[in-house]
């Protein structure tokens, strides 16, 4: 009779042993949770990811009227500023109203790839509006930079307008000019405010 009771309580106490490891499954679970949010976050760290949530956590009603009239007008004022540098053909001058970042970004191989690829559709559309045969037009390489101003810049850029400006960020603002004829805005520049100067950013 003992030993019935014994046999049985050991069955019984087997019976209930898969509840901790229910347990302890919902336990690692959270864990796993937080290790995910880790990896998400940490990107963060990197100077573009940085840029972005600055502009993310920015408030554009924190600009006052009188600071949003002021910058429109310095920028209106810089952008005609441009135009006339553009129509001179003057490279150094335009050079000196690029942010830094954005030389770097504009003198690499894959951004004159990818002006050289865009160049020779517009060429290639042009030929066909005047009736020529697209297939015969010769692609003409962007090799350096100052081919990209001739060759893009000067003949698209030199009589922008502004319209509009949003700020990204404090020290950051979105161009927009407004084409009647489709009712679009569209992006002129982003333009950065550094040393006291507003500059060329994207």
């Amino acid at each position: 009779m003992i030993l019935l009771l014994l046999l049985s309580g050991l069955v019984l106490s087997c019976g209930t042993a898969p509840n901790p490891p229910e347990m302890s499954s919902e336990a690692e679970e959270e864990p796993v949770v937080q290790e995910a949010a880790i990896h998400v976050e940490s990107p963060a760290h990197t100077d573009t990811a940085v840029k972005a949530s600055e502009e993310a956590d920015f408030d554009p009603h924190s600009i006052s009227e009188s600071r949003f009239e002021t910058t429109l007008k310095d920028i209106t004022e810089f952008i005609s500023e441009l135009n006339g540098i553009i129509r001179a053909r003057n490279y150094n001058a335009w050079l000196a109203h690029l942010a830094p970042s954005y030389f770097d970004e504009i003198n690499t191989r894959d951004f004159l790839d990818a002006k050289t690829e865009d160049l020779y559709k517009r060429d290639q559309i042009l030929a066909q509006n005047l009736g020529n045969d697209p297939k015969k037009v010769e692609k003409r390489v962007l090799k350096t930079t100052r081919d990209y101003f001739e060759l893009v810049v000067v003949p698209s850029r030199a009589n922008d307008r502004v319209d509009d400006i949003i700020f990204l960020s404090d020290s950051r603002v979105r161009a927009f000019t407004v084409d009647e004829r489709r009712g679009v805005r569209l992006v002129l520049y982003d333009l950065a405010y550094i040393n006291n100067k507003w500059l060329i950013a994207e």
